[in-house]
């Protein structure tokens, strides 16, 4: 049997400590006996703040086999690991895992968060790893919590309905899951937000590397290569003046056949960023 999650194999014995010494309290009618489940409780507690760097260190040194749909998943919505041999699908695999271990994952809900499904990391978490394969910084290191919403949503900075945003100082992207899944699902009729807040966090992260030089021209190229207009993006996004740099990334990509093609220069720039 493999070993999801070692905090909690190791909360097992400390919670049954517990369990003896209130049933030990209860059965003798002895309050003081309570003491001595100090030591298991701190122990639990601890174990439960440290929970995420156990499990990431655990899952680092013993990879975990990614289930078959999450696999099909990733053949069917990522250019990239398509074309990757056996050896580099299994490394990817392993990154996946340890990116989904690695970082806070929190679904808003209207009253309450909630826990995140293991499909929804999986599919968040093949962004980051992708756009960071071929970087020291694997893991966007500088955003550690990804935040998501059933749908668009408005927020503190953004009162009114977006379906993705980020925040550098917060270390925090936010995105819409509709908004997501419809594209990976359905790419030619829907713009992956989720795409564009981690291409969008990557500028912010690093923004002094030496991306191509833009104007508005570069929309007409956009268009091209990915199908959206300006307008319609802005639409989807709920932005209006939106910077096209972290949606040409986005279709370095996802879109890199047809990029190539229709702008080679652009197409080269970001390639000696990426690879």
């Amino acid at each position: 049997m493999r070993i999801h999650k070692l905090s909690h194999v190791i909360a097992v014995p400390f919670a049954l400590m517990v369990c003896y010494v209130l049933y030990e309290s209860f059965l003798n009618k002895n309050s003081d006996f309570l003491i001595y489940a100090m030591i298991p409780v701190a122990i639990l507690v601890l174990i439960y703040l440290f929970q995420p760097q156990i499990n990431y260190w655990w899952i680092s040194r013993h990879p975990l086999d990614l289930d078959e749909k999450i696999i099909t998943m990733l053949n069917n919505t990522n250019p990239t690991y398509v074309k990757m041999n056996a050896e580099e699908k299994q490394d990817f695999n392993n990154r996946l895992g340890l990116y989904a271990e690695g970082n806070a994952f929190i679904a808003k809900g209207m009253e309450q968060d909630f826990e995140v499904p293991y499909d929804v990391k999986m599919m968040t978490g093949q962004i980051p790893v992708t756009m960071m394969w071929n970087k020291s910084d694997r893991y966007l290191a500088k955003f550690e919590r990804i935040i998501i919403y059933k749908h668009p949503f408005p927020s503190p900075k953004y009162k009114f309905l977006h379906t993705a945003e980020t925040d550098v100082e917060d270390g925090v992207i936010i995105f819409s899951l509709e908004n997501m899944e419809q594209a990976f699902f359905n790419p030619k009729e829907y713009f992956n937000v989720a795409w564009w807040a981690y291409t969008d966090a990557y500028v912010k992260a690093y923004p002094n590397q030496k991306y191509p030089d833009l104007d508005n021209h570069i929309w007409h190229d956009i268009e091209e290569i990915s199908g959206f207009t300006q307008e319609r993006l802005q639409n989807i996004l709920g932005f209006q003046g939106l910077d096209p740099l972290p949606i040409l990334i986005v279709c370095y990509f996802l879109n890199a056949d047809t990029f190539a093609a229709k702008a080679p220069i652009f197409y080269a720039q970001l390639k000696d960023i990426f690879s």
